[in-house]
């Protein structure tokens, strides 16, 4: 008999999968449960959290949200059924930013890899994630973009100027000379 906690939390981690947008699904083996908590912090600031969960209650409540979603049918064919230990990876803000930063995390642990993820509404392989995970944050695109706008018109501002400038330099030193020939 299925026992009404069970069916419960099933239910909660449908509504998590439902109101989150984004998500990872993460395969971890083995890991101290100091690192845990660390991840878990370096993840939060971030706002991004880390939860550790049961296959079988994920496997029901992707099951329940399949006739909602099409994204929750693309996952159980793919991908069910799940094996190895698995924790649920939810992105409240910026997600590349908290992609980025598991990532970095598991290349030093080694015990964290991804399974799989869905990103802005594009379910993407382990393969893919951490491909997507190595490449900047939006914020540090939008840095460079900024910067490489910036840079050329700084550049043209300068050589117009410089010109000038020569130009206004070398009268100058020319009235002194000339200003020097009269008095002498």
């Amino acid at each position: 008999m299925v026992s009404l906690k069970k069916i419960e939390k099933a239910k909660n981690l449908a509504k998590i999968l439902t109101d989150k947008k984004n998500f990872s699904l993460i395969k971890f083996t083995n890991i101290p449960h100091q690192k845990l908590e660390t991840l878990r912090k370096k993840l939060k600031e971030k706002q991004a959290r880390f939860t550790v969960i049961k296959n079988a209650l994920f496997e029901k409540a992707v099951e329940s949200l399949t006739s909602l979603n099409e994204k929750f049918s693309q996952i159980k064919e793919k991908f069910f059924p799940l094996k190895e230990n698995s924790a649920l990876l939810t992105f409240d803000g910026d997600w590349s930013e908290a992609l980025s930063s598991f990532y970095k995390f598991a290349q030093e642990e080694k015990t964290l890899f991804f399974k799989f993820g869905f990103l802005d509404g594009v379910l993407y392989s382990d393969k893919e994630l951490i491909k997507i995970s190595q490449l900047p944050s939006k914020s540090q695109l939008l840095a460079k973009v900024v910067g490489a706008l910036k840079s050329p018109s700084f550049r043209l501002y300068y050589a117009f100027k410089f010109p000038a400038f020569r130009l206004v330099t070398v009268i100058s030193e020319l009235s002194k000379k000339k200003g020097g020939e009269k008095n002498g």
